[in-house]
This record gives C-alpha cells, structure tokens and sequence, in this order.
C-alpha cells in the first residue's frame, strides 16, 4: 500500500491522527458519521445518580477490563450508574446514549471513535485517551478545542475520579462537545471541502 498504491494518489486521508506517523503527505479526515444538527440535544442532569454509559463494541482496543476495574475500584468513594450498551440497534443505543450525563468511550486506542462523536453532538461530556504524540497531525485550532476529558491508562482510577468530583462542570463540558462537533464534524463542511479538493487536488483540506 505505502510503496505500490498511495504514491499514485492524488491526495490520501485518514482518520486517525496515529496514521500519520507512517504515511507522509497525507491529511487528517474528521469523522462525517452523524448529523449533528438533526441530533437532539440532551446534556446531564445535575442532580441524583449519574449515569456512565460505555459501549464496549471491542473491548480489548477499548479497554473495557481496564474501564469496568477502574470503576469498580471508585465504587465505594462515588455513587454511580454504570450502562454497557452492547448487542442493540442504533436506535435503541441512541435511546441509552440520551439518558447518560458521562460517556467513556476508550482508554488503549489514544483517538476518540464515531461513537463519540454521537456522543458530544448530543451534549455528553466524553472521556477518553488522547494520545499527545499523534496531535501534530490534526489541525491545530481542532487540537486546542478538543473537549474531551483525558484518560490515561496508567492512571485511570486518578483520573476518573478526577472527572466523577467535577460533575457540576459536566453540563458545560456537554455544551462544547456539542460546539466542537458542529464547528470539525459537520457533515456539511467536511463534503465541502472534500469537493474542493476533488475539483484540485493542489488546494488543502480546510474546514470552513
């Protein structure tokens, strides 16, 4: 593929920033998975038991093992309500999506998922692991709006309770989750721009 097929590429996207790393000249692609305007808003509630939702559609690159010991370690010191949502349709999951107040979405893979995305349209504050060495390869103003709460796997029971102390904060972090979407997930801009570059591969790949 690196050697024989992409040179032949006018332009070459990905999704994922860590991709970067092994195919130069390339550019990062911002997921185009939801229509984020015709998605309700929804964001926390602020009072009674929060409730965690987590959607292990493959739990070894997600972490899963890792999410539900990190959690059942802080049991005693937060009181919470943990959802996997698993085997469902999209309907049905977007239904359990809408009553969270916080989504995990992953702690091993260092980039967020389309899941997440879903997710922060709808207002939720999304945690997860970011990984700091795959950034360089996104948009700069993208990496500096980036609302997602930071997970590291090394310290994820730090980290989770960190985020569970702060819940009065997560309406807010809801509000610009559901910011950054509309401004680096908008279907919409994404088409636009990919046009532009389908009309001139010379031209750069710009959200505007």
């Amino acid at each position: 593929m690196l050697r024989d097929i992409l040179p032949l590429c006018d332009k070459v996207f990905y999704l994922n920033p860590e991709i970067g790393h092994f195919v130069s000249g390339a550019h990062f692609l911002p997921y185009s998975n939801t229509n984020v305007f015709a998605t309700e808003l929804s964001l926390p509630t602020q009072t009674g038991r929060p409730r965690i939702v987590h959607a292990p559609t493959d739990s070894g690159i997600k972490g899963t093992a890792l999410i539900l010991d990190a959690l059942d370690q802080l049991k005693g010191q937060f009181d919470f309500d943990l959802v996997l949502i698993k085997d469902k349709t999209h309907a049905e999951a977007m239904d359990l999506y809408r009553s969270a107040d916080l989504a995990i979405d992953q702690v091993l893979a260092g980039w967020y998922g389309g899941v997440a995305v879903e997710w922060m349209a709808m207002g939720k504050p999304v945690a997860a692991y970011i990984r700091d060495s795959d950034l360089g390869f996104i948009d700069q103003n993208m990496r500096r709006d980036i609302p997602i709460l930071q997970l590291r796997p090394s310290h994820l029971v730090e980290d989770l309770a960190a985020i569970l102390s702060k819940r009065s904060q997560w309406r807010q972090i809801g509000e610009q989750s559901r910011q950054f979407v509309e401004k680096w997930h908008n279907p919409d801009k994404i088409a636009r721009a990919m046009l532009k570059c389908y009309r001139d591969p010379r031209l750069p790949f710009v959200l505007e």
